[in-house]
């Protein structure tokens, strides 16, 4: 099927971005949740011990397919991927605001392997809201030598610090005695700033989107009329195609979401 957007109709397209601040809502709420609970109560949800930084060691869209088992959604994932339009038939019945809540984890899962998966999912988005790739994509980056994705995905989740790709540089750093690196190490644990989360994240979510649908060849006048007319996820203005043709350039470097 031929689509204007890779693997995304333009509607399709515009049905995504449209969760994205129900998306951030419900991240928000979760996490609150999480941090207002008990000890006790936190014990009961996740057990003794709750990590999940080892799932950035893997690619996104296994993690996905671990949420997707865990909410009882595989069999209808399989389903539509025999359809003409798998992607309609996922927004159609997977955004439906009346579709069931599973009220159970299937067996042989708990509700703390629910919970683990759901943060780090929520970790990748956060990523790509920020850095237009996942947080298993900046550990790859790190894993090839770049201390800038490293330092990235610190700012994203300080967790990240007990995956392994990460601690066997931090380890690396410690034999070197190498200061600088903890300079750095030491203000990335401060988080994002105050700019990294209040500028275009939804437009930083698109172009990922985009690289991620296989939609590399889009002329600056498609751009525009997607990002600005379409979506409004960028700023109608006479500099518009000039920094957006610059954006999308840069996300198409990056390997992968």
């Amino acid at each position: 099927m031929t689509k204007e957007y890779g693997r995304l109709t333009e509607d399709q397209f515009k049905q995504v971005i449209r969760q994205l601040p129900e998306l951030r809502r419900e991240s928000e709420d979760f996490q609150a949740t999480l941090r207002k609970a008990t000890p006790e109560k936190f014990r009961e949800l996740v057990g003794n011990g709750l990590q999940w930084a080892w799932l950035y060691e893997k690619p996104m869209a296994l993690v996905i397919g671990y949420m997707v088992v865990l909410i009882g959604k595989a069999d209808s994932l399989v389903a539509a991927t025999a359809q003409p339009d798998p992607q309609e038939t996922i927004l159609r019945e997977w955004l439906d605001s009346n579709s069931p809540e599973p009220e159970s984890v299937p067996e042989g899962f708990s509700v703390g392997h629910l919970v683990m998966v759901a943060i780090a999912l929520q970790r990748h988005i956060m990523s790509i809201f920020i850095h237009k790739r996942s947080m298993s994509a900046l550990i790859e980056e790190t894993r090839q030598g770049s201390d800038r994705a490293l330092f990235d995905a610190i700012r994203i989740d300080r967790s990240v610090l007990s995956c392994p790709t990460v601690a066997a540089r931090i380890s690396k750093a410690e034999a070197l005695g190498d200061k600088r690196f903890f300079l750095h190490l030491r203000n990335a644990l401060k988080g994002p700033t105050g700019k990294h989360w209040r500028n275009y994240q939804d437009l930083r979510y698109s172009l990922a989107l985009l690289r991620d649908m296989g939609c590399d060849n889009l002329s600056d006048k498609q751009l525009e009329h997607l990002l600005v007319d379409v979506l409004g996820v960028y700023p109608k203005s006479y500099s518009a195609r000039k920094n957006l043709r610059q954006q999308y350039y840069q996300s198409k470097k990056i390997a992968s979401m």
